[in-house]
């Protein structure tokens, strides 16, 4: 296998490579760490939900972020000029530049909240002027009406199975919170967002400064609220995804992410920062549908094995923590919303 990787990174414009190594946890991409005579790489297998054209989308986006002066990984072409590689069984790779750092699983401080914040609102106040159509577009991937929809959906293909009645109660559960959010981000605008703010797509450096964003294969136009709810997501919950037990929505964490944020995000106006309480509970009852509709159909998140038996195993599991973790959010909602007021 190792010699394979090795075969397929030589294919790109480096020197030659001296180690493959497994890197990362990522549940979507394959990832290796390509050392080379003369640096470091990042060796990546594209999940199939990926189309090449996402890499013109990278491309586009990191050369703009780093004119703007932003530290991010940018691609490595083939030394035939391309900005992938496919294999002989259309598998899709790319090549990023690695920088050195580190990320968080879970549990960051408050000091790490208010750097993340602040690189955060680098990076939209980066982008917010870039007008940039992009190429690769996932059906539905920023639509909450769409996973809404292909869940009842699965809730019917899978009626009469062991499946349903273990999921049933926390799929109503999941509706019927649901559909008492109102929708108040109609009219705010779309800006570039990342879509996958979660902790462990943050680099920090040796000092625990945030230095740059990872993952940017869901970057897309959407809304700033949502981007910043879904941070808030992962930041502010000091469990592992999967915990059922300990997962808590953490207000010192979201009042110091936000303070970093709107220290640097000057582009953001009340009513998008306004939306974000209300965005975070469509978020995390959105992602509980995702994992959710994993659960029944076993597929698109990979299996950690160390963890789990099976995909079932781990979607389920991932869907009750997200609820538990909507509950405490929803009594501590008040407190969120007064944070905000106070900042803002």
């Amino acid at each position: 296998m190792i010699n394979k990787i090795k075969r397929i990174a030589d294919n790109f414009s480096i020197d030659k490579v001296v180690k493959v190594s497994k890197f990362g946890n990522g549940l979507i991409n394959e990832t290796f760490l390509v050392k080379s005579r003369s640096g470091e790489y990042v060796l990546q297998k594209l999940h199939p939900i990926f189309k090449s054209t996402v890499l013109t989308d990278t491309q586009n986006v990191t050369l703009h972020l780093s004119g703007k002066g932003l530290l991010t990984p940018l691609i490595v072409k083939t030394k035939n000029k391309k900005l992938f590689l496919k294999d002989d069984k259309k598998g899709c790779w790319r090549m990023l530049t690695f920088i050195p750092g580190k990320c968080y699983e879970k549990g960051i401080d408050s000091k790490k909240a208010f750097s993340a914040g602040q690189f955060v609102g680098r990076f939209h106040d980066a982008l917010s002027g870039f007008d940039y159509e992009f190429k690769h577009k996932i059906k539905g991937f920023r639509s909450p009406k769409a996973r809404i929809y292909k869940l009842k959906k699965t809730l019917n293909k899978f009626k009469n199975t062991q499946k349903y009645r273990e999921l049933h109660d926390l799929s109503m559960e999941v509706l019927e919170n649901y559909k008492k959010i109102k929708n108040k981000e109609y009219g705010l605008p779309d800006r570039i967002v990342h879509g996958d703010l979660k902790i462990n797509n943050i680099r920090f450096d040796e000092k625990e400064k945030a230095v740059c964003l990872l993952d940017l294969d869901t970057l897309g136009r959407g809304k700033i609220a949502t981007d910043i709810a879904d941070a808030a997501r992962t930041w502010c919950n000091k469990a592992d995804e999967g915990d059922v037990k300990n997962s808590k929505f953490d207000l010192k964490i979201f009042e110091n992410m936000m303070r970093g944020y709107l220290d640097t995000a000057k582009f953001a106006t009340r009513g998008e920062i306004k939306q974000i309480p209300e965005a975070i509970q469509k978020v995390i009852l959105v992602l509980s549908t995702r994992f959710l509709t994993d659960a029944f159909e076993e597929k698109y998140f990979r299996l950690n094995s160390e963890q789990y038996k099976n995909l079932y195993e781990q979607n389920k599991t991932k869907s009750f923590a997200q609820m538990v973790l909507y509950r405490d959010f929803l009594k501590k909602k008040e407190s969120v919303d007064k944070i905000i007021k106070n900042l803002f």
